[in-house]
């Protein structure tokens, strides 16, 4: 268990990177290049400004192609493309990371029914695996890492309301509570995985201040009392 807690670390400071195998259904968008052995801040400001545009049309791209339905991203294989098939690509890196494959991972994730981040084991079979090995590098870098989540978040989110941390398609008390209970977690230093980290980052600063607190959860409450009178 503690191993697992370490390469999860690892993962989230983004400190190792493992190939695999190439997308085999999916046509991603090409992701921009730029060295790697100079800081970015040291490149000319002009190509600064070429790599963020570069970014920026990748993003839109990405989220054009996943609205559009163009890309099989069910790797949990239950029939729906979300918020928790976002672990896997997160999960394979981990194995591939510690050359072990597993039958499951044990997260802190959200349950709506209790209201709370639990414990939970995201199942990981050799048909999932398949499948992440197969359309898993969405930035197209040749490798399957925790960059990958990332954007595949961004592009599952983009077409979500700001508030709407619970993704079920309107603002309320629920995803306050989300909020709330993200937000006493980080105030007594419990980490959130990657995952939530993200899902608070896109979609859960209401005020737009770097951070997800009871302000962003105010802010919920009001959205919902509000549409609720309406």
């Amino acid at each position: 268990m503690k191993k697992t807690a370490v390469i999860m670390s690892a993962i989230i400071a983004g400190a190792m990177v493992l190939p695999t195998a190439a997308n085999a259904q999916n046509e991603y968008p090409t992701f921009p290049t730029r060295p790697k052995d100079i800081e970015f801040t040291d490149l000319p400001e002009e190509e600064q400004k070429a790599y963020l545009e570069g970014v920026e049309a990748y993003r839109t791209a990405l989220c054009t192609a996943y609205q559009n339905g163009e890309y099989d991203w069910d790797f949990d294989l239950d029939g729906d493309i979300d918020v928790f098939d976002a672990y896997y690509p997160m999960l394979r890196w981990s194995e591939l990371s510690m050359s072990e494959e597993r039958d499951s991972f044990a997260l802190k994730i959200w349950s709506e029914e209790n209201k709370t981040y639990l414990r939970t084991a995201l199942p990981f079979t050799h048909d999932m695996r398949e499948k992440v090995d197969e359309n898993g590098d969405i930035s197209g870098d040749g490798y399957i890492d925790a960059k990958d989540s990332s954007y595949m978040l961004f592009a599952i989110f983009s077409d979500k309301e700001k508030g709407d941390v619970n993704t079920d398609g309107k603002i309320d008390a629920r995803d306050a509570s989300k909020m709330l209970s993200f937000y006493a977690d980080n105030s007594v230093n419990i980490e959130s995985d990657y995952v939530t980290e993200k899902n608070m980052e896109y979609l859960g600063d209401l005020n737009g201040d770097g951070k997800v607190d009871s302000s962003d959860a105010s802010f919920a409450l009001a959205e919902y009392s509000k549409l609720a009178t309406e």
